[in-house]
């Protein structure tokens, strides 16, 4: 269930309510147990049990005459995520910040090579994600490593899951490993692809994608497909890049076309359709 971000953050906003969840963070507690000492009476509890139950930060079962309330940890972490996306994108504006300012002062630091691919589609930020997520779009018919192309493409959805190929006889050949999986706003994943276009079981001599979700209104996502460290590549580099420039916009299109022709079965959640950029 995908928590509804704005909801819970303003559900937070009350320090009352804060304190609730302090309290439940220790374990199920009945009105009175979470009332007790706090300067609100029962009544003003209830209705902060309320609006927190609203956002989905705190469900409620009964037990025997009671009723006890605790907290909905995937909720929390669906929030916690949220946060630490935002976290992340400063320490990298701090690590821009750091590393023009050594070029300024003469320092030497090396010089990360991207390239940067973009699409904006109609589509809720949590459907853009899943569908993202499970690789039925890529075109493995002409991007793979196997010698013959891949009957599918799997991402396991956690950190340290494996991002493979399968062939139509089962065999597998891997291209990475999952860093970061943050739905619905981030994945990070190596990619362990030589300037040959082989497996590379050392993932600090290649690159990583970064993927990412942005909400441009309730049913618009920018998706931001990042190919990052591709200095590793030391003298294969510029032309890993020249390559990638060239050609690595192919799968996120590929994403946008899949996401679009879902849209019939879609229709009752949001319209999509995609707009490069």
């Amino acid at each position: 269930m995908i928590t509804d971000i704005d909801s819970a953050l303003d559900a937070l906003g009350s320090p009352t309510r804060r304190r609730i969840i302090s309290r439940l963070a220790a374990g199920p507690l009945d009105v009175g147990e979470v009332a007790a000492g706090l300067p609100v009476g029962r009544t003003a509890v209830s209705m902060h049990l309320r609006v927190l139950k609203d956002a989905g930060l705190v469900a409620d079962r009964a037990a025997g005459n009671r009723r006890l309330y605790h907290l909905e940890p995937d909720a929390l972490r669906q929030l916690r995520d949220h946060l630490e996306w935002y976290w992340e994108r400063s320490l990298q504006s701090y690590q821009r910040a750091a590393e023009a300012r050594a070029r300024e002062q003469g320092m030497t630091a090396e010089q990360e090579v991207v390239v940067a691919k973009s699409v904006r589609v109609k589509a809720p930020l949590a459907i853009a994600f899943e569908v993202f997520a499970d690789q039925q779009w890529w075109p493995v018919d002409t991007h793979h490593l196997a010698g013959l192309s891949g009957s599918e493409v799997i991402l396991e959805p956690f950190p340290g899951g494996r991002w493979y190929e399968r062939a139509a006889d089962g065999t597998e050949t891997d291209w990475g490993t999952v860093l970061v999986w943050q739905p619905p706003y981030r994945l990070l994943l190596t990619w362990q692809v030589t300037p040959r276009w082989t497996y590379d079981h050392d993932p600090a001599r290649c690159a990583e994608i970064e993927v990412t979700f942005t909400p441009e209104g309730p049913h618009a996502t920018r998706v931001d497909y990042i190919h990052r460290h591709l200095e590793r590549y030391g003298p294969q580099a510029e032309r890993m890049r020249r390559i990638l420039e060239e050609k690595g916009g192919g799968p996120l299109a590929c994403f946008a076309k899949h996401l679009a022709a879902r849209q019939p079965a879609d229709s009752a959640r949001s319209p999509a359709h995609q707009e490069t950029s």
